[in-house]
């Protein structure tokens, strides 16, 4: 098995040699939609060699498929430099949709940005996180605002809307650290 150090993670090629591996024979992220992008990335550098470059990643999301749900996307607190960032927060006890469907227990913690209020990351236990992850995921790359997130429908009854109330603390607590 390759070492972490014979292979560069940005290009997917083996040190010294013309050869670039992806998905699960690299051992880095053994996620399908991690591959897919390994597979773009090793593809374009293999057809462009010697002329390598760095690829693109897409938001990294992880899912624990529990009951309840465990999610993250983006940055954590602990790739976050301290005091750079605000945690808003939805306890999942309250929410409508949850509650109708008794699957009231959980948490969620939105990371944003104090300077630009652009949403950073997010981890979560709770209903539906698998759905939630992939908007979240979504706002990520598209480099979105706590504000701009705001601005986006939230329909009725749905778990996706409590995320609208993650989103007002998340601004509440952007607007107080000003």
């Amino acid at each position: 098995m390759l070492k972490a150090s014979q292979r560069n993670r940005d290009t997917l090629q083996i040190e010294g040699q013309p050869v670039f591996i992806a998905g699960d024979v690299n051992n880095d992220v053994p996620l399908l939609h991690e591959a897919a992008d390994e597979g773009r990335i090793a593809g374009m550098n293999a057809v462009n060699f010697p002329r390598g470059q760095t690829g693109k990643r897409t938001t990294p999301v992880g899912i624990v498929f529990t009951d309840p749900q465990i999610a993250s996307v983006g940055l954590g607190p602990d790739k976050l430099e301290k005091g750079s960032f605000v945690t808003g927060e939805l306890d999942f006890t309250g929410q409508g949709r949850s509650r109708v469907m008794l699957k009231n227990k959980g948490l969620m913690h939105l990371y944003a940005d104090i300077k630009t209020r652009r949403f950073v990351g997010a981890q979560m236990v709770g209903p539906a996180c698998e759905h939630l992850a992939h908007l979240l995921a979504w706002s990520a790359e598209q480099g979105m605002t706590i504000d701009q997130m705001l601005t986006m429908p939230f329909y009725h009854p749905v778990i996706e809307e409590g995320l609208r109330t993650a989103l007002r603390d998340t601004a509440a607590k952007l607007d107080k650290s000003q």
